[in-house]
């Protein structure tokens, strides 16, 4: 529970302003987090999202999107984004495993481009 505890912390610090408190994102601009099926998928191309952003064209709980999300790499640690992912994993009826802080590592250890992790996001 501590990580979703410090996750919690670094949500509002850095994710509320777009995804909003509840998870719910803005319609059309920002997707939610709740129920999104990229947040419970695969922790590895979530930690990439985190660490390098994404731009693109998405389609997120049936809406499309045509944004950008910040990389995180240079302002948060391995800790903070696992913590982070975690907190959004198992937050507003979400349920899914945590992310280790390993994983954010190894993924930090091979950088990416937005597009390239828009690329193996998740159909």
């Amino acid at each position: 529970m501590q990580a979703s505890a410090n996750g919690a912390q670094v949500y509002t610090a850095n994710c509320v302003s777009c995804h909003g408190a509840q998870g719910a994102g803005v319609a059309g601009a920002f997707p939610a987090l709740a129920g999104n099926k990229a947040v419970l998928g695969d922790d590895k191309y979530l930690s990439n999202v985190l660490l390098y952003g994404l731009q693109g064209q998405i389609n997120a709980n049936g809406q499309v999107y045509n944004g950008v999300m910040p990389a995180w790499a240079a302002s948060l640690t391995d800790a903070e984004i696992s913590a982070v992912i975690t907190h959004i994993r198992v937050s507003w009826g979400n349920n899914a495993p945590a992310v280790a802080e390993a994983t954010v590592k190894t993924e930090r250890g091979t950088p990416k481009s937005a597009s390239q992790v828009l690329a193996q996001r998740p159909q």
